[in-house]
């Protein structure tokens, strides 16, 4: 196989992980708010049993509390994951940019305006709504998903000179 056969081949894939991330962040934002409580429904039962045990000892009202509470911090943790991934993959995507803190700059601009998009999105479906504060922490998960992209390639770099 060619250079530029392999070469076409990682920016096909590349392009193709990044634009598949991008529609399953879109797919969890299609869903309805039944729908979106279900999955963090079910996702708080499954924490729950490790993080605190004693959950079922709790009377209703701080069951409610609790409940309430952790569901949030899911959601946002959610968010915040499925954003560093967006931006790895977007940062890996703009590999054409030579200069680490240009190519994290692109893939940051990248992922705010995918997240500023998707909560645009999220305005037409039932139940749901727009969060400016969504944005803000898709962009900061993106940001700490750039961050360790750029860390890791570093890291990758030195060690090819320390073995050259």
């Amino acid at each position: 196989m060619k250079a530029t056969s392999k070469g076409r081949i990682k920016i096909i894939l590349k392009g193709s992980a990044l634009v598949l991330w991008c529609v399953v962040i879109f797919m969890f934002s299609a869903n309805n708010a039944d729908e979106s409580n279900k999955q963090s429904n079910a996702v708080f039962n499954t924490v729950i049993e490790f993080v605190n045990p004693v959950y079922d000892s709790l009377d209703t009202t701080a069951q409610a509390e609790y409940k309430d509470t952790a569901t949030f911090i899911i959601r946002k943790l959610a968010h915040f994951s499925e954003y560093a991934l967006l931006g790895i993959l977007a940062f890996i995507n703009f590999s054409k940019v030579k200069k680490l803190g240009y190519r994290g700059l692109f893939a940051a601009v990248f992922s705010c305006i995918y997240a500023s998009s998707d909560e645009i999105h999220q305005l037409f479906v039932p139940g749901r709504a727009g969060q400016v504060r969504d944005v803000l922490i898709d962009t900061s998960g993106a940001v700490a998903g750039i961050l360790l992209a750029i860390l890791i390639r570093k890291i990758w770099l030195k060690s090819r000179k320390k073995k050259s």
